[in-house]
């Protein structure tokens, strides 16, 4: 075999293994076949969801998407990847762009081009909301005892796997459902887009997205493309008046507030809002406690005002109508003026002193309540379809009976913050 040959050879073993190295022209391919294939996930809020294999696929760069295919002069056809599969589909020719929330990585660079960037972002945490104040740094996260949940093979995985050393790290393969995992208590915390976060707070009112503002690091969003100067070209000449104007802000808040699919009322668990009614409830032996102390009045009409003044902004922002909203809390103020009145008059009639230890109303306990306020409307919000469904009540009323049994407990108290529930 001559030397010739031999080179030959290797340089097409070589341009084999490159995605689109035969096609000296990969535009010119996408415009003779009229198609453009674009890959994406389905499992990316915002930018690329599907509900299942026979959904059709929706987000913002789904839309994006279409509107480059009609730029082109082609029609659009969507071919499903993975994130761990991505870069293996894309250099296998499966699809010729890669769309859904692809952040620009060093490594994707190696074999495809990006397009200018259209999203900036970084990486910032989201956990439950009662537990939000402990994830505030990464060295917070990075504790033993801290369960770090991520998605597997992109670039959540990665940055996990490279700033924890102590936490423990748990791969969780449904990207679609990862947030209950936290939501459901099995996972403390997920490090993720802070677009994401965004999201995720409004659909899942249980979590917290933890400083998006600001979040450890900045990446950029792009389109994956062909290393093909003239595709390049092409798209961003087509993407950088939407990135240079206010139309990709546009439309990432219009998919930020899209009516995204939630859990089937029938599935929604009930048992995070019947602890936090509990909860409630049981802070109030040391309100009375320190009224007692204090020799002040039960009842607080200037605090209750200042409560229910905020509770319609509050209640209308996570979806609950502002009237139940103000019955409902106006509910848990009767019934914990029950219990005080209740404790009040049995120490009464024991003659009973000044307690010792008592938590301080201003400093501990009424911020407390505030915090559960704040968490019993984001509870409400998560189970207002199984609230709102008729055919729920008896679940409802089951899951809620925990309550009247509890040893210790004020009947009067607990049927008086049930009466909005189970009426």
């Amino acid at each position: 075999m001559t030397i010739l040959r031999r080179l030959v050879l290797a340089c097409l073993a070589v341009c084999l293994a490159l995605p689109h190295c035969l096609t000296a022209a990969p535009l010119a391919d996408v415009r003779q076949r009229g198609v453009l294939r674009v890959g994406t996930t389905g499992d990316y809020k915002p930018f690329s969801y599907r509900a299942n294999s026979g959904s059709p696929y929706i987000g913002l760069d789904i839309e994006l998407a279409g509107r480059l295919a009609t730029a082109l002069g082609v029609r659009l056809e969507l071919v499903p990847t993975t994130w761990p599969t991505l870069m293996d589909d894309f250099s296998a020719g499966r699809f010729d762009v890669a769309m859904g929330g692809v952040s620009i990585t060093a490594e994707r660079g190696k074999s495809a081009f990006f397009s200018v960037p259209y999203l900036r972002d970084g990486k910032t945490p989201i956990a439950r909301c009662v537990d939000a104040a402990r994830f505030q740094t990464l060295a917070q996260i990075d504790q033993p005892g801290v369960r770090v949940i991520v998605n597997p093979g992109g670039t959540n995985e990665r940055f996990a796997r490279a700033r924890l050393q102590q936490a423990a790290i748990t791969v969780f393969p449904d990207n679609a459902a990862i947030f209950d995992e936290i939501v459901a208590g099995r996972a403390d915390v997920m490090i993720t887009d802070a677009v994401e976060t965004r999201l995720q707070q409004k659909l899942r009112p249980q979590l917290c997205a933890v400083h998006p503002e600001a979040p450890f690091d900045v990446s950029e969003k792009a389109y994956l493309l062909p290393r093909d100067e003239a595709f390049k070209a092409a798209v961003d000449a087509w993407l950088q008046p939407l990135t240079s104007g206010p139309e990709c802000a546009r439309l990432l808040e219009k998919w930020l507030d899209h009516p995204w699919p939630r859990a089937s009322a029938a599935t929604i668990d009930l048992a995070p809002l019947r602890n936090l009614l509990a909860e409630r409830l049981a802070l109030m032996p040391d309100v009375a406690r320190h009224k007692w102390n204090t020799r002040s009045p039960i009842e607080d009409l200037a605090r209750e005002r200042q409560i229910i003044a905020g509770l319609q902004r509050d209640a209308e922002a996570v979806g609950i109508p502002a009237p139940w909203a103000e019955r409902f809390f106006r509910a848990q103020i009767e019934a914990a003026k029950v219990i005080q009145r209740d404790l009040f008059a049995r120490w009464e009639a024991s003659g009973q002193g000044k307690f010792t230890d008592v938590p301080d109303l201003a400093t501990v306990i009424r911020p407390r309540l505030d915090a559960l306020t704040l968490q019993l409307l984001r509870a409400l919000a998560a189970t207002w379809p199984a609230l709102s469904d008729p055919a729920q009540q008896a679940r409802l009323t089951a899951a809620l009976q925990q309550l009247r049994t509890a040893p210790g407990a004020n009947n009067a108290a607990v049927e008086m913050a049930l009466a909005p529930l189970v009426p």
